[in-house]
């Protein structure tokens, strides 16, 4: 018995070990920030039985705080999710979505969607949602006219939303069957449709000779006697 439980706990450990968590990564960018800042650990994916959750870093209430400082000073700044790539440090080859940061101090939720590859099943792309945003996507006003007080600019999300998305193949196309062609490749035209009269002229020949062979009518019984 306890070799099997070591075993299982054995393969467990390789299993994770192999099949590491995607991390998530995230910062507030803007092209007038030159170098763009680096971005921090937001947390880790943990995929079990088709369902997907986030776990979040030991930092990620005090990257918001440094973010809203930022955001007083580019209010139309980008806030920014990158999903680490296995095995790759890179951040150029992460995969990126971006919000508007303006509407982080308004929004609720979050709704993170991970794009599975259909070969091994493992996230390869994602999109980053938050709402409420307005219809229109404009940053809502603020008091201030300088931007955002820090305390109130970010506030860690309370609801988050991680959904799993399959790559599904669109409908096949219906293609008409191609006409069939001549030996010299030209389309094979139909048959010219024949009339009522074309069609079934024997027949009405063969009933008008029956109609003027026929014989007369036989007469009548003949006449009676002259009375006298």
């Amino acid at each position: 018995m306890f070799s099997l439980s070591l075993l299982l706990a054995v393969l467990l450990v390789s299993s994770a070990a192999a099949d590491p968590a995607p991390r998530l990564f995230h910062r507030v960018h803007h092209p007038a920030i030159q170098p763009p800042l680096a971005f921090s650990e937001r947390g880790s994916f943990r995929l079990a039985n088709s369902i997907a959750t986030l776990d979040h870093s030991e930092t990620y209430a005090d990257d918001f705080a440094e973010f809203a400082a930022v955001l007083e000073e580019y209010p139309d700044a980008l806030y920014q999710i990158a999903m680490e790539r296995e095995g790759d440090k890179d951040e150029t080859h992460w995969d990126i979505s971006s919000v508007r940061a303006c509407h982080l101090p308004h929004t609720t939720a979050e709704t993170f969607i991970l794009h599975l590859s259909p070969y091994d099943h493992k996230p390869f792309s994602l999109d980053y949602f938050v709402s409420p945003i307005p219809h229109d996507g404009s940053c809502p006003k603020t008091k201030a006219s300088t931007g955002f007080e820090p305390s109130v600019a970010f506030r860690p999300f309370a609801n988050g939303t991680v959904l799993l998305r399959e790559p599904i193949s669109p409908p096949s196309p219906e293609l008409r069957t191609p006409p069939p062609l001549t030996p010299q490749g030209e389309p094979v035209k139909p048959p010219v449709e024949k009339s009522f009269v074309q069609k079934y002229w024997i027949y009405i020949v063969a009933l008008l000779l029956a109609l003027l062979i026929a014989p007369g009518g036989a007469d009548e019984g003949g006449g009676g006697q002259a009375r006298r």
